[in-house]
């Protein structure tokens, strides 16, 4: 079969999954059946998820309680937009080698809008439906364009500042496009006046501020603010006109939550990210004070979710289940140590459980960023009796199932060719590494749009020493997400050491950004127990070695060690 004829089966497949409302909007004259919208029926969420080694987009009704998927297509889709009517779906893919803009209508067909090499994204429809605003790499850093909504007459709307401008979202009205920037060091949410061009800036905070959303009757905007601990969503009250200084509350409380969408009852459904995966939640109404409903998760999420009012659909219906990443343990079958081929470290293996997936994560990021960044690894294997005072006694590299990536990854003439991404989740500090792409003409990665964390000697111990570094300016270019592409091969990182006298804060050792383990849903103690004989391990590692080997008795009973009856008895009578 042809890519051609293979593509057209595709969008049929899709056709049938966008079947617009007549109740709202009458199709005089069309073939197609709509049917009415029964009265519960609010709309749909779209979004992104990696299910099944792919990124495609689905949509979910409110609730969570039944989901369609919308596309399907090898390349990666994401950061979906539906139009006004709800007629039409603009999203961001790589189908055709770069970052473009494409649309799907109600029929299925598919339009590829732009035809630049430069990356494209984050589209966002005008209120009318005739035009599309995105953020694009043209000029030599992120802009905020507009074009006609067939694509034709692209012009960028904020080529007189050089800062990266992104995430642009239309006011109701059409008459504003806000947007968030760093033009002034940390990121900041900006009003454009489409007609006129001038720029106003709503916040001023110490802290990051992004993703913004206009609400339905245009008086608030929705955004997510980032301080070192935590990302949250907030409201801001706009003022008519837009200016600085409204007043701004904050809307969610679980530390690391983002991509905030309204709903017509007045709610904000948002993604809320956690170590566990991915939630889409909705809060309450007004000064309703209850926990926000989890309507998908855990999952795989991409960073922007889009509503449609008033839309059916039919078709490619899913389990709301075949969206989740529920770990079901692999049986207790034994495993080896198997070598990994031209891999540069001490002791180049890991368990043949987990060996091809590092294998083929190894090659992903050769494929995607044109480096072999795990061709050298400061570790893989570690032996047995292996003990450190800045290192776990029962540690995941003894069982075959972790690796360390280099410290620093640097390019000829030492240029830094990786950047490290702090991000707080429920109390704990993780990282998220970045690669620079070899080849930088948008065919590789995507630009930065978060600050990276500066670790430098000044940053550490002269500037920042209470916060262990500080944020840094976001760099040109074009990066590929190292632990994105980790996390699709089932590769976890782990947060930071942050105990009184062991944190990351002013020991680097501690940082543990280099750290990747795959678990696969077993105890460390399961894990061991798959690689090595038994009695080996009930005699290196029994409550008793590893309390004298340091390790904290919570973590023991954590990672799966047999607890002594006795101490099963003191934990009884403990108040």
């Amino acid at each position: 079969m042809s890519e051609t004829s293979m593509h057209r089966l595709l969008l049929a497949a899709i056709a049938a999954c966008l079947t617009i409302s007549a109740a709202l909007t009458p199709a005089v004259g069309r073939a197609h059946n709509f049917a009415p919208l029964p009265p519960p029926t609010i709309g749909f969420i779209a979004f992104s998820a990696f299910v099944d080694g792919n990124w495609d987009i689905y949509a979910l009704a409110p609730g969570g309680t039944h989901a369609f998927r919308l596309t399907s297509h090898p390349a990666e889709d994401l950061e979906p937009a539906f139009s006004p009517d709800g007629h039409k779906l603009a999203f961001s893919s790589r189908r055709d080698g770069n970052w473009e803009i494409y649309v799907l209508d109600e029929a299925g067909k598919l339009a590829r809008l732009t035809h630049d090499q430069s990356f494209d994204g984050a589209p966002a429809w005008s209120p009318d439906g005739r035009y599309i605003a995105f953020e694009s790499y043209r000029a030599g850093d992120l802009d905020i364009w507009v074009m006609k909504a067939d694509g034709t007459e692209p012009r960028n709307l904020t080529a007189d500042d050089p800062a990266g401008d992104c995430d642009p979202a239309w006011s109701p009205d059409g008459r504003y496009i806000a947007f968030s920037s760093w033009r002034y060091g940390d990121k900041d949410i900006f009003i454009l006046d489409v007609e006129t061009g001038e720029v106003a800036q709503l916040t001023e905070e110490i802290t990051d501020e992004d993703s913004p959303v206009w609400s339905p009757d245009g008086k608030r905007i929705a955004y997510v603010r980032e301080s070192y601990e935590r990302r949250e969503v907030w409201v801001l009250e706009v003022e008519e006109p837009p200016a600085q200084g409204g007043r701004a509350h904050r809307i969610t409380w679980l530390t690391r939550d983002e991509a905030p969408v309204w709903l017509p009852d007045g709610r904000l459904a948002f993604v809320s990210r956690r170590y566990d995966g991915d939630r889409i939640m909705a809060g309450s109404k007004g000064n309703e004070v209850k926990p926000p409903e989890v309507w998908l998760g855990p999952a795989f999420l991409g960073k922007k979710l889009a509503f449609a009012e008033g839309i059916e659909l039919k078709g490619a219906k899913v389990s709301k289940e075949s969206l989740e990443t529920r770990r079901v343990p692999p049986g207790r079958e034994k495993h080896r140590l198997e070598a990994l081929p031209d891999v540069d470290t001490y002791v180049p293996k890991l368990s043949d459980a987990v060996a091809d997936s590092f294998n083929e994560l190894r090659r992903r990021v050769q494929e995607e960023s044109g480096y072999d960044f795990l061709g050298r690894l400061s570790e893989a294997w570690r032996p047995l009796d292996f003990h450190h005072d800045y290192s776990e006694y029962a540690s995941w590299h003894k069982a075959g199932r972790a690796f360390d990536t280099l410290l620093d990854f640097n390019g000829p003439g030492g240029i830094p060719l990786m950047e490290v991404v702090r991000e707080d989740m429920g109390g704990e500090t993780f990282w998220r590494i970045f690669i620079r792409c070899a080849r930088q003409d948008g065919t590789c990665g995507r630009p930065m749009e978060t600050h990276p964390w500066d670790f430098s000697y000044k940053a550490r111990v002269i500037v920042a020493p209470e916060e262990g570094g500080q944020w840094k300016p976001i760099p040109y270019g074009y990066y590929v997400d190292f632990t994105r592409l980790a996390r699709e091969q089932g590769w976890e990182r782990i947060s930071a050491f942050d105990d009184e006298d062991f944190s990351w804060r002013w020991h680097f050792k501690a940082v543990e950004y280099w750290h990747y383990q795959r678990r696969d849903g077993l105890t460390w103690y399961q894990a061991m127990q798959e690689l090595y004989p038994s009695h080996r391990v009930e005699e290196l590692f029994s409550w008793d070695t590893a309390l004298e080997k340091g390790e904290a008795p919570y973590l023991m009973r954590a990672k799966g060690i047999p607890v002594p009856a006795a101490y099963k008895i003191w934990l009884m009578l403990k108040p």
